[in-house]
């Protein structure tokens, strides 16, 4: 008898079906574009300043932070839950495979920030420590939700040429919905929590 919950089970056999290489080649891009807009951002100030004035004013309209001006769990694992949903609906418009341009979006800002770091003297420590603490949750969570979008995309994709053995669009949005419940949920909370209350704390001892 098979004990193990009917999420975790369809999302085990995604994985071995695909979406493990989905979320490999979704990671290996996003590191791809974090150095590109780095480099690009190095050589070019005048478009970096530009690219970090437009981040900040997107970043200041989420409205992320609460009347004190500290970051709110709430707002934030909100927001980071919406996108990492919207990510994996994307991929339910066969061909398009928009989760590539929101990874390429997300992978940006990081490069960027990275570059505008570099430029105003902080130390790499400080970039790593304003990252890592939620990163190393939160980046994971994102590669997942990357990977089913484009898997997705890609079984929606075959089922418009009658690839019968392919998910159907049922199957794909169950897919995306106990992905999102089971394990990026969980994830994304903790990594609120993280955001909120460690990261700053890690940040200070570096700048």
């Amino acid at each position: 008898m098979n004990l193990s919950p009917s999420p975790l089970r369809d999302l085990r056999e995604a994985w071995t079906d695909g979406l493990k290489e989905e979320v490999k080649r979704s990671a290996i891009a996003f590191l791809t574009i974090w150095a590109l807009f780095f480099a690009v951002c190095a050589i070019f100030p005048d478009l970096r300043a530009k690219l970090v004035q437009m981040m900040f004013s997107t970043l200041s309209s989420k409205n992320l932070s609460n009347e004190s001006g500290k970051i709110s769990v709430l707002a934030l694992f909100l927001n980071n839950v919406q996108a990492t949903a919207f990510i994996m609906l994307y991929g339910l418009l066969p061909f398009i495979q928009l989760p590539a341009l929101a990874l390429g979006v997300n992978a940006m800002m990081l490069g960027v920030m990275a570059s505008w770091y570099a430029a105003e003297g902080i130390s790499p420590l400080a970039y790593l420590a304003a990252l890592l603490p939620h990163g190393v949750l939160e980046l994971p969570a994102l590669f997942l939700a990357f990977g089913t979008g484009l898997y997705i995309c890609g079984q929606l994709t075959r089922r418009c040429r009658k690839d019968q053995s392919a998910r159907s669009l049922w199957a794909c949005m169950t897919l995306a919905s106990q992905t999102l419940l089971s394990v990026l949920v969980p994830l994304l909370l903790i990594a609120s929590f993280v955001e909120a209350y460690v990261t700053p704390a890690v940040a200070a001892l570096f700048l």
